[in-house]
Formats: structure tokens, sequence, C-alpha cells
């Protein structure tokens, strides 16, 4: 009973949450929630933006991958599918075909698969030699002939899984789309041939050569190991950005003002960039490792592998941890997390769709960390195919040196601000100081500072004195002089004070 007794006198002692007296606090509480409900709006809009921005807008652009053409073969049936492929690709919604046929420039199969290996085409299509030849034989004699080996498709995943697969599906599309079309081209000039009709063509051609005279063979010359590639690309890199940015920027926070006012400013700043590099390689190296254990049967990976994929790692962890940096000295704290998610987000979608075939607004990417990431272990794990190394590896490290030098600045500013008062460690400016209370303020609270001290000297006396099995240590007598002479100067203080007041 009396704990519940105590439980109901603390309960009246709370106040109602819409009372006047927490009108403040409401208001104060109001206030963080718009300003948190404005950041993640932010947060969401442009996220999802960048990540439908980039990866669902390749069609509109579709017509900026180009794909490499030319006929081997230099037979009139040969001749009039080139024609019949070139008329398909002028579709606004297929790949732009470049026509090298007669050219100096592709002559081999072999300079179009490395041209295609490099990257300065999307794919290519070719058209066999001998094909004309094989056809005819077929439809004239019933010779064996495969439908698949008029057509070549080049094609290549390490540039961008996603949107190569759009690419090859446009080409493809349009391959397949004109097999009806020239098997009616083909029936349509043997039954025009003098003497001909239509038992003699059926019984002389070949069945699969008369109804599908062409067709197409794939040649992806560069397999991408898609599972294994997402999962570095949306996984590894990002739980290293946050384990290995985030919390070591954190961290200093807890730590920085001690050193602010005890230790020189460039001592601070190279402890701090030691101190991020040693856990961005702690962190890597565990990264990679996991890596590897989970490679699965696709990808067998070896000593210079590990060292490659640790590269990759850190330098993009480093260009985020001294980004991180940057915003944890310049940017208020309750717009932190929003940066956070915001910075995230939009890496993951440069490094999953990467910056081609998209709106020129999203070639910004090619600025961002995590796209040449994606570029680099693109180029790793499918043995040397589109390779910008010397492309993506300068970017990151620019990236890094780039914003470790603003952090350097914006640490000796806030360090000067810490050690001056102006600033608290929470990038916050500290309370503003209390303004002084009025003379009319000080003679109102005089009587009730007397009352209060006399409460206090009666409250003293009692406990010196009326206490049982206590020994006091003076004499009433001792005691009630002392208080006399306490508010005796007590009284004459105040009065000094007023007669003050009263001068000024």
């Amino acid at each position: 009973m009396q704990v519940l007794k105590e439980h109901r006198e603390r309960q009246q002692k709370l106040l109602p949450l819409f009372s006047p007296e927490l009108r403040a606090t409401r208001m104060a509480f109001a206030k963080g929630i718009w300003d948190l409900f404005l950041v993640f709006t932010v947060v969401f809009w442009v996220s999802i933006s960048f990540l439908y921005g980039a990866g669902y807008d390749t069609m509109r652009h579709i017509k900026e991958a180009t794909l490499i053409f030319r006929n081997f073969d230099n037979s009139q049936t040969a001749q009039d599918l080139s024609s019949a492929i070139i008329t398909a690709f002028k579709d606004p919604a297929v790949p732009l075909l470049k026509d090298y046929t007669g050219s100096d420039s592709y002559q081999s199969i072999d300079a179009i698969k490395d041209a295609v290996w490099r990257g300065d085409a999307w794919g290519a299509i070719y058209v066999n030699d001998g094909f004309g030849e094989r056809l005819e034989r077929a439809l004239a004699q019933g010779a064996d002939y495969d439908p698949k080996s008029a057509v070549t498709l080049v094609t290549e995943e390490s540039r961008h899984y996603f949107k190569v697969m759009m690419v090859n599906k446009g080409a493809q599309t349009a391959l397949s789309e004109l097999e009806g079309v020239f098997a009616q081209q083909v029936f349509a000039q043997l039954a025009s041939a003098e003497g001909a009709n239509t038992t003699s063509i059926i019984e002389n051609a070949n069945s699969a050569a008369l109804v599908t005279p062409y067709s197409y063979t794939i040649d992806n010359i560069a397999p991408y190991h898609f599972d294994m590639s997402m999962y570095i690309l949306s996984v590894t890199l990002s739980l290293c950005m946050v384990v290995g940015s985030f919390i070591p920027s954190n961290m200093w926070k807890s730590i920085e003002e001690p050193f602010f006012k005890q230790v020189r400013i460039p001592q601070i700043i190279a402890l701090r960039a030691f101190i991020n590099i040693v856990w961005a390689m702690f962190i890597c190296v565990q990264a990679t490792g996991i890596v590897f254990v989970f490679h699965g049967p696709t990808w067998s990976p070896t000593v210079g592998d590990f060292f490659a994929i640790f590269a990759i790692f850190l330098l993009n962890t480093l260009a985020f941890t001294f980004f991180i940096d940057c915003m944890q000295n310049w940017v208020h704290p309750r717009f932190l997390l929003g940066g956070y998610f915001t910075t995230l987000f939009v890496n993951i979608s440069a490094a999953i769709f990467g910056a081609e075939l998209n709106n020129h607004f999203f070639r910004i990417y090619y600025a961002l960390p995590f796209h040449s990431s994606g570029l680099m272990l693109r180029t790793l794990l499918t043995d040397g195919s589109y390779n910008k190394l010397d492309f993506a590896i300068p970017i990151n490290i620019l990236w890094s040196l780039f914003w470790w030098t603003i952090s350097s600045f914006l640490i000796a500013r806030k360090a000067r601000l810490v050690y001056a008062g102006k600033m608290l460690m929470s990038n916050v400016p500290p309370p503003q100081p209390q303004p002084q209370p009025t003379a009319a303020a000080q003679e109102k609270s005089a009587p009730h500072t007397e009352l209060q001290s006399a409460s206090h000297e009666s409250e003293y006396a009692s406990s010196t004195t009326g206490s049982p099995g206590s020994t006091p240590s003076g004499s009433h007598t001792d005691i009630s002089s002392r208080m006399d002479q306490q508010r005796d100067r007590r009284r004459t203080e105040s009065e000094v004070s007023d007669i003050e007041i009263e001068d000024m």
C-alpha cells in the first residue's frame, strides 16, 4: 500500500501532455519532428530519383549505344541480308548500327572482338564468310545447313550488366523479327526463278534452310559474374563505407575536444588521418576475406585478385572517410543522418546502374567513388575487359586527396572555435548566457531570499540542538549569537545593494 501511495503521489506531481507549462517543450518537439520530416523527404526523393533515373531511363537513350556491323561475305544473298539488317536497325527502339563493310576499320573478326572488349562499342554484328554459298547449296541441293552460322552477335557484359542487357535485348529483337521477313524474301526469289515452282523448291531444298534461311549466334566474350559483382557492389562496398567511414568519423566527436585544447592542430590532423587509414585497412582486409570465402563456383580468385580487391575497397573507403569527415565538421547534426543516407543511395545507384545511356545529368556519376569502384571490379571479374583503370583509379585518389584537404581546413577551423568557446563538439554554438536580473526583480526577490535563509538557519539550529543522542558542538547561546551575526550581515549587504541600485 505504501508503494502504491508513493506512486500516486509521484503521478500527481507530473503534468499533462497539453498543459500550458509544457508549451515550450511541445513546440521544440514539433520543430524537431518537422525538421526530421523535411530531411528524410529530401533524402527519399533524391535517392529514388537517382535510382530510377539511372536505372530505368535507358530506352530513351538507346541510340547512344553503338554496334559495329560488317559483312564478310560478298555474295548477293549476304548483301541482301546486310541491307535488311541495316534497315531494321533504323528503328528508334534499337541501338545504333554503324556499317564498316568495305572500310579499312575492323577488317577481321579479331579486330571487331577487340574493339568490343576494350569498350569502343557496346557490341558487334557481322555476317560470316561463306554464308551465301552455304545457303544456296542448301536450297538447291538440300545440303546440311545451320541457320545460326549466318550471323554472329558479339557482346560483353562487363561494361555494365543492366545496360548491356538492354542493348542486347534491342539487337536480338531486331535480328529475330528479321528472320521471317528474310525467309519470305528468299522464297520469293526462288519462286521467281525461271522454270521454278513451289513443288520443286520444296522437294530440292533443305527444309531448315527454307523455313529459317538465317539466324544468329551470340558470342559473349566477357561473361559477367552478376551475382558476385552485385554482392560486392551493393553490399560489401556499402558496408565498408558505413563501417570504415561513418564509425571513425562519429568516434572523433567524443575525443576531439581534449585534443583541441591540449595538442597542436597539425598533430591532430596527422593523428586523425593515420587512424582513419589504419581503420580503413583493417575493415577492408576483413571485407576482402569475406568476399573470398563466399566467392562461389563461378569465379576462381588468385592471390593477385585478393590484393586487387583490397586496393579497390581501400580506395573507396578512404574517399568516403574524408568526405564524411567534412560533413561532420560542416553540417548541422540534425542533417547528418540524412546526408549519410543520400550519399549512400546515390553512390549505390552509380555503382549498379552506371553513368552511360542516361540523361546527361547523371553523367555526374563519373565523379563518384562507387562508380569508379564498380568499373574496377568489373574489369577484375572479367579478366581485363572494358579496362578503365586509368580513369577510375585517379578519380578515387583525387576524391580522397580533395576531401582530406578540405577536412584539414575544417578541423583547424573547428579547433579554433572550440578553443575560443564559440562551438561545442556537436557543431552547435554554445547556449547564450542568461540576462542579468533587473533592479526591480532583485527587489522582489530579496524578501524571498531572506525567508529562505531564515528557514535554512532554523533547520540548521534544530539539527544541531534538538536531535536525541547527538553531541552538540557548542552551547545554544553560541549558536544563537552566530545566527544573529549572519542575519545582521545579510541585512547590511541588502541595504548596500539597495543603495547602489538607487544610485544607478
